[in-house]
């Protein structure tokens, strides 16, 4: 017997003579779309009664779970769908309670339909069954959305209609009507698209590694036409009433217009169009503060929304309207939620180092930033530039031409700027690039180690200090095997330190511990249920890798996303970590050992700060004034930790009078980047050679 046969007599048969009598697991692997079309008006019933047989219930309920895990999903013509929306059993609709729950099930098993009804009377019966489940009219203008995607995909030509008139009579010329009429004309996935995400989706769907329901109106022209001229068309009106030619209304845009203008703007800012980049830096800031004394807004909902989209869409034109928008907004209110966009959009734009890249509207040091962000995304989702527009684009900013010289570049192999601007290699030997050759930032763990040793070794013989941690950069090397990494498992941290550092560096608290996006890959990393405000003790376990919905083994994740990620949990773990999980008894002496060994020698964050050390401090190890053991450096009867800095001599803590670094000492080496702590470290070493210690 086939699954499909077993699966329909299942859900077809007479209950069994039990409740126990479930029947044997049943796999659906190899089920076909059509095969599972034909059980869906058997599943959809027997799933959704509650008071009926529970062996059928819980057999629905594992086939379904079963199709959601391998994305299988059924394919129904006319009739299959009549039969399955006839299993929505028959009650009040009539107010927006009654209805909420069973309309998203209603466009989700529209959405199921292959094609249009081939005939008018399977046309006309679907459009009836329809109608039978839509809520009363006056309440369509809640889910037009949802409404007008099902009327497309089933061919209900007479309910779109009706929808569109429903939708005038309510708005009259508004946003939200001119909007319908142009939806009416979109593809009807991009519409089913966009009826997934619900009612109130101007924040739904930015979820990291979710589409939102926005990407579909991508492409669509005449959308775009009408994004412009509704965004275009707010802002003059927003103008004409700062400058008195309009009263003052408060909320003169409601919140189905700022709905509109959300969506509008959504899709320009994801396109990066240049009507957007002149647009936005005119609305937000008028949208937010009253043209009077008043404290009040033109619009509340509109200023949200746009403060939502760029935190989620984040452009630099963007960016720089929700700074003076923050300048200029008098609601205490207003000006709460729109800084909370503000940081996670600057940080989000580094995200889109294409866009990014314009340095738009930014002051200097704010450019510095910027671009330091943008390059720290480069390393786990590194972009490809051609070689003349890469020399345009970096050498033509001054900001940007600082970071272009100091760090090192791959082309067909890495190199870096001589000082005439022209590329050399490891050894200061021209290489000779093609202009339309791609160039992308160099990552150490695509390198080997002479190659690596050759590039710290130029930097400190030219004695450059590059603007990002990347030739001394930490790096990780997937292991072989394995479904998740366990190389910083073991480990009791500290919660609340965890969690703030944590929310600094963008990671977010999920149900199975903490995520965090690197290109394309979503690293979740293991410390259990962590919550706002947690202030205990927790265990580190694996990170996890997932592309989507999909899970990817450590060995399948891009080298550079998948050391990123190492290189992020590391950061974790050093800052929060209080001690190791306690031996259970059971491992070997030898096993305890090779940990032990292993935990010393980590290529993470204590081993570059070491290998650094040991390269600037080697005439002074070599003379024997210094020595590196363990997490210290010791000088004399003192030592200096690796990890927090502090001096001690004899167990007691001391106190250096460390010169500001403006005035270097001239025990101090030079340091080949950036690091407070290492910076500490080093002043320490100096500052007790030069004898300030005994004092």
């Amino acid at each position: 017997m086939t699954t499909f046969a077993e699966l329909h007599a299942r859900l077809a048969g007479p209950f069994p003579d039990h409740e126990r009598f479930t029947g044997p697991p049943v796999d659906i692997e190899g089920l076909a779309p059509d095969e599972l079309g034909k059980l869906w008006p058997l599943l959809q019933p027997a799933a959704r009664a509650r008071d009926g047989d529970p062996a059928r219930f819980q057999l629905a309920h594992d086939v379904l779970a079963q199709a959601r895990k391998l994305g299988l999903a059924p394919r129904l013509d006319a009739a299959l769908l009549i039969a399955t929306l006839r299993a929505l059993p028959p009650k009040d609709r009539t107010t927006p309670g009654t209805y909420f729950d069973d309309f998203d099930w209603l466009v989700a098993q529209v959405g199921h339909l292959a094609a249009v009804p081939a005939s008018a009377d399977e046309a006309a019966m679907l459009e009836a069954q329809l109608a039978l489940l839509l809520p009363a009219v006056e309440h369509w203008h809640y889910r037009r959305y949802g409404i007008l995607a099902m009327a497309r995909v089933a061919g209900a030509r007479r309910l779109a209609a009706r929808l569109l008139d429903s939708i005038r009579e309510h708005y009259g010329n508004g946003l939200p009507a001119r909007e319908l009429e142009v939806l009416a004309r979109a593809a009807p996935a991009a519409l089913m698209a966009l009826a997934g995400g619900g009612a109130f989706w101007v924040r739904g769907g930015d979820e990291e590694g979710q589409p939102h329901p926005s990407e579909a109106m991508l492409g669509d022209p005449h959308y775009a036409a009408f994004a412009r001229a509704a965004l275009e068309e707010a802002a003059q009106v927003l103008e004409r009433m700062h400058a008195g030619e309009i009263p003052y209304k408060a909320d003169f845009y409601d919140s189905d217009d700022g709905h509109v203008l959300a969506l509008a703007a959504r899709v320009g800012a994801l396109g990066d169009e240049p009507w957007y980049r002149a647009v936005i830096g005119r609305l937000l800031p008028l949208a937010c503060v009253a043209p009077t004394a008043a404290r009040s807004a033109p619009s509340q909902s509109l200023t949200i929304a746009l403060g939502y989209v760029t935190e989620a869409v984040p452009t630099p034109e963007g960016v720089a309207a929700l700074r003076t928008a923050l300048k200029a907004v008098r609601h205490a209110g207003l000006e709460k939620k729109l800084a909370r966009n503000l940081k996670p959009a600057e940080r989000r734009l580094a995200t889109r180092p294409e866009v990014a890249l314009r340095l738009a509207g930014l002051e200097p040091k704010q450019q510095r930033a910027m671009l330091a962000a943008l390059l720290e995304a480069c390393f786990s989702r590194p972009i490809s530039l051609p070689y003349h527009e890469w020399r345009e684009r970096l050498l033509g900013s001054g900001a940007a031409a600082d970071f272009a010289r100091t760090l090192v570049w791959r082309a067909a192999g890495s190199f870096m700027l001589d000082e005439n601007d022209q590329p050399v290699d490891a050894q200061g030997t021209p290489v000779a690039i093609a202009g339309d050759a791609g160039i992308v930032l160099w990552h150490p763990v695509e390198a080997d180690e002479p190659e690596r040793s050759a590039w710290r070794a130029r930097l400190l013989r030219r004695q450059l200090r590059q603007a990002l941690r990347q030739a001394f950069r930490e790096h990780y090397a997937a292991a072989p095997d394995g479904e998740r990494s366990a190389a910083f498992c073991g480990y009791e941290l500290d919660g609340r330190r965890l969690i703030g550092l944590a929310g600094r560096d963008g990671w977010r608290l999920e149900f199975d511990g903490m995520a965090r996006q690197f290109g394309d890959i979503r690293a979740v990393f293991d410390v259990g249920r962590l919550y706002p405000g947690f202030s205990g003790i927790v265990a580190s376990g694996p990170i996890g890798f997932w592309r989507g919905a999909q899970q990817v083994a450590p060995r399948d994740v891009p080298p550079r996303a998948y050391s990123e990620a190492c290189r992020a949990v590391d950061l974790l773990v050093s800052v929060s970590a209080i001690a190791l999980e306690t031996d259970d008894g059971q491992s070997s002496w030898q096993a305890r050992t090779d940990r032990l060994f292993l935990l010393r020698d980590q290529a993470g964050i204590d081993g570059t700060r070491r290998q650094v050390l040991e390269r600037v401090l080697a005439a002074q190890i070599a003379a024997g004034t210094v020595s590196l053991e363990g997490f210290h450096v010791h000088v004399g009867d003192t030592k200096i930790s690796l990890r927090t800095g502090r001096v001690l001599r004899g167990g007691a803590p001391v106190e250096l009078a460390l010169k500001p670094a403006s005035k270097r000492l001239g025990a101090v080496p030079w340091l080949p980047y950036d690091e407070a702590l290492l910076e500490r470290v080093v002043h320490s070493v100096g500052a007790l050679l030069d004898g300030a210690g005994n004092r």
